[in-house]
Order: C-alpha cells, then sequence, then structure tokens
C-alpha cells in the first residue's frame, strides 16, 4: 500500500521469467490476446483484443488503475502510448530525462495528454497516489516494479504466465535483499496463458481484502482455482 492506494503490478512472462527480449519484441507473449473470438476493449487502445471466454472475464475482473507509473524505457518503447496510456489512467513516468522532443502528442480525441513526468520513485509514488485519489496504483516497466518491490509498497504481483522459454531477455524481476513471500496464489487457466495473483504475504494480515481479480479468482468455482484448494 502507499498512501491507503493498492499497488499492483502486472506483465506477461515467459516460464523462464522474460517480459521481452533485448530487441524489445515479445515474441509469443502477447499472443494470448488475440487467441479467442470474444472481443475486448481496452479503454484508449484503438482496436480491440479477442480473448477467450476464460480469458475475457479474467480481463473483465481486473481492476482500472486510478494512476499508473511508467518506466522511461516502456514509454519510449511504446511512444507514450500516442498519448492514450493503458486504461486511460493518469501516468506518471519515471525519468532522470527531459519529455521527448515531439511531446505531447495530439491525440485521437482532441484531449490533453494525461501524463505527467517525476525524477524518483518517492515524487512519483506520491503524485500517483493524489491522482489515484484511493484507487489502485499500476506499475509497469521492469525496473519500476523492482523498485517497487524493494520499496515495499507492492501489494499484488498478477503474472500472465505465458508457455514459451525464451532463453533470454528482459527479466521482469531482479536481485533482492532477502525473502520476498507471496500468499497462495489465484489461478486462471486461459489459451496460450496462465493468470497468476500473488499478494504479498504479511504476517498476521492473509485475511485482508483482495483485489477485484483476486476476489473473481477466489468466488467464480471450478474455471479459477486456488492452489492448493483443487486437490
Amino acid at each position: 500500500m502507499y498512501r491507503n492506494c493498492r499497488v499492483s503490478a502486472q506483465f506477461s512472462m515467459s516460464l523462464d521469467g522474460f517480459i521481452a527480449r533485448y530487441d524489445d519484441t515479445v515474441g509469443p507473449l502477447f499472443d494470448w490476446y488475440e487467441a479467442g473470438e470474444v472481443e475486448t476493449w481496452m479503454p484508449g487502445h484503438p482496436v480491440p483484443f479477442h480473448l477467450s471466454e476464460a480469458d475475457a472475464a479474467y480481463w473483465d475482473s481486473l481492476p482500472r488503475e486510478g494512476a499508473f507509473i511508467s518506466g522511461r524505457r516502456l514509454f519510449d518503447i511504446t511512444k507514450g502510448w500516442g498519448g492514450h496510456p493503458p486504461n486511460e489512467s493518469p501516468t506518471v513516468v519515471l525519468t532522470h530525462r527531459e519529455p521527448p522532443s515531439d511531446w505531447p502528442p495530439t491525440r485521437r480525441d482532441g484531449r490533453p495528454v494525461p501524463f505527467e513526468f517525476a525524477g524518483d520513485l518517492e515524487t512519483a509514488l506520491e503524485r500517483a497516489a493524489a491522482l489515484a485519489a484511493g484507487g489502485e496504483i499500476g506499475v509497469a516497466g521492469a525496473d519500476v516494479v523492482q523498485q517497487c518491490l524493494r520499496h515495499g509498497v507492492v501489494d499484488e504481483l498478477r503474472v500472465d504466465l505465458v508457455p514459451v522459454l525464451l532463453g533470454n531477455g528482459i527479466p521482469w524481476f531482479g536481485a533482492h535483499d532477502g525473502d520476498l513471500l507471496f500468499d497462495e496464489p489465484g489461478i486462471v487457466p486461459g489459451t496460450r496463458v496462465t493468470h497468476l495473483i500473488y499478494r504479498v504475504h504479511h504476517e498476521g494480515a492473509v485475511n485482508r481484502t483482495l483485489s477485484t481479480a483476486g476476489q473473481a479468482a477466489h468466488d467464480v468455482g471450478p474455471r479459477l482455482r486456488w492452489a492448493g484448494h483443487h486437490g
């Protein structure tokens, strides 16, 4: 938690822990976005995804961030999402560099771009918490997630685990001082992906409130299984 805001991170990851190749291509990591027939829209994205029924149900269960923190590498790769961040959530970019010379872009709807820039993690978290106003803060980008884990503010990891070994690339997780324990995962089998929902374990707090996605994994029944409770 940070300033009463839940902090979460989600990414598609290979079985050997990579979220992209060194050249920033993702290979089959995003194939599950087009592995079904259920037309699914993300606010801000210009075209729909086509998910399986199980993946669409999981997608619909995810909370919409009140604010989003992105690393500079991800921001540059996506070219700032053309001014339309994921879910159109107000976004803070963590960077030590100035915005690109051609920033901001012209949005498709002509509205101002919902982006800010911060030079350190604490400032980025403060701004995101103010923007989220008690809602969830989503964090993305390997370095940003690793910083947040070391900072102790991450509440939930959502791993979209794809059945592929990339062999090398950009790892989602890095070095961490000591053990970081998680509670039993929520498991959502999909098509070409398995969605894993891990809450950071806090002693004496195993019954704390689940996110919408975690509660969906707990409630829906046989399609969504909790590890340790499906034998």
